[in-house]
């Protein structure tokens, strides 16, 4: 019973670990399901050998070592991540588990008046069960805070991406003191060798993470910052579009104007001064008039305003409409769509004329909100930690505008995803419609 209530805490001390990395970096690189199937035989063969190896030996740096270089190999061949960033996150994971062990292990080898050693190896304890089981319920406990997880996920992504030396120096610290804990150990502990061991462990375990959790909490502020900028700077281009708009209004009422007075000087048989009317706004009536209809004025200024971009640079744009509603407020509409096109319009003038093609089809599906985006790209973006990378070369000023779209579909509840390759990028948003909770 002992040896089967261990094993159930091993699994799920693993699929801890295999949840963290999941979280950081989902997306997959290969998307077939037979793909996925490989996958899935793959890991549980390492979580046996993993499971296997817990049970003959309570705490192993040599293992931990193996089983995630294994570990780390086999999710970046599936998942779109680098090898190092996933080996850094399960070795720090593992290394931190073993180090709570520590101090269990070294009370046992006390009270029996054994070398370490000799009781890491061999079957496993009623107080090492009772302990992982404790390890496991809190980390499970810790993980539902919400608020808590997205902070750590951030600071994490950060710091394996801006700090990978760093990170791979407090890996290779902590698990040099990992080994050289279990070389003592080898030796047999006295009561202020377990006091010595605990806090030196401690103390430089806790500093060491102090120092990295500060630098990600800066580096997190100084994003949610730039986050902050960039929304100011969008809302303020948003209200210039919005004043367009409103502009727009103005000049197509003084055009129904306009052509009350063209009616009545056909009426009046006045064709000379009718001629020259026509031949005055003929032009900017061609320019102003609506290529869509909605019933929603400010979606159909959005897409004709883009429309005229696409137009200029040579763009074909296919335009699929069947909506009455959406879920945002104006200015939020202006942002989501005026970035999704202009991010399309950029990737499509990377391309040859004659492959510069955005496919746009919103519609309402009782109370859902539906956008699909398509546009021809030249390549594919680089993401680093599910966020894209711009390429020009003002960055601070620049590639945020999916963040805001992110924010947006959030606020919302809705999801959106992205899908893409060397030739294509598609974007899809799902939004609930506010009035479905108001019924």
């Amino acid at each position: 019973m002992l040896g089967l209530c261990y094993v159930v805490i091993q699994v799920i001390e693993i699929l801890i670990g295999v949840w963290i990395v999941h979280s950081l970096y989902s997306e997959y690189r290969i998307y077939s399901k037979w793909a996925r199937g490989i996958l899935a035989v793959s890991c549980v063969i390492l979580w046996i050998i993993y499971i296997g190896n817990a049970w003959d030996s309570f705490i192993s740096n040599i293992f931990i070592l193996f089983y995630s270089v294994l570990f780390s190999g086999l999710y970046s061949i599936w998942f779109r991540v680098g090898f190092l960033k996933v080996f850094l996150v399960e070795m720090l994971y593992l290394i931190d588990i073993s180090f709570l062990k520590i101090p269990i292990l070294i009370v046992e080898a006390m009270s029996v008046s054994e070398p370490l050693h000799k009781v890491n190896r061999g079957s496993r304890t009623l107080v090492e069960t009772m302990w992982c089981m404790t390890l496991a319920i809190t980390i499970i406990l810790v993980g539902k805070n919400s608020k808590f997880v997205e902070q750590y996920k951030k600071s994490i992504q950060l710091l394996v991406s801006k700090y990978t030396a760093l990170m791979l120096l407090l890996t290779g610290i902590q698990w040099i003191l990992l080994s050289y804990n279990m070389w003592l150990g080898m030796q047999g502990f006295q009561t202020i060798d377990l006091i010595l061991c605990v806090i030196l462990i401690l103390s430089i375990f806790l500093c060491l993470h102090y120092l990295v959790l500060r630098m990600a909490y800066h580096e997190v502020k100084l994003e949610n910052e730039r986050l902050d900028m960039s929304q100011e700077l969008l809302q303020k281009q948003n209200y210039e579009l919005h004043e367009m708009y409103e502009k727009n209004s103005a000049r197509m009422h003084e055009y129904s104007h306009n052509l009350e007075y063209l009616y009545y000087c056909i009426r009046e048989e006045k064709y000379f001064e009718a001629g020259k009317f026509l031949q005055k706004y003929i032009g900017g009536l061609n320019e102003e008039k609506r290529i869509v209809w909605t019933g929603l004025p400010f979606l159909d200024f959005i897409i004709n305003y883009k429309k005229q971009a696409m137009d200029k640079r040579g763009i074909v744009f296919h335009l699929t409409l069947d909506v009455y509603e959406y879920p945002f407020k104006e200015a939020e509409l202006g942002i989501l769509l005026g970035n999704l096109l202009d991010n399309a319009i950029e990737a499509c003038e990377k391309c040859e004329l004659g492959k510069r093609e955005i496919k746009l089809h919103i519609w309402n599906v009782r109370y859902m909100f539906m956008l699909n985006l398509i546009n021809s790209s030249s390549k594919s973006p680089e993401v680093r930690e599910q966020q894209f990378i711009t390429d020009k070369k003002e960055k601070n000023a620049h590639g945020m505008g999916v963040e805001q779209v992110r924010r947006i579909v959030d606020k919302y509840g809705g999801d959106i995803n992205f899908q893409y390759s060397g030739e294509h990028f598609e974007t899809n948003v799902i939004v609930s419609n506010m009035k479905e909770e108001n019924t």
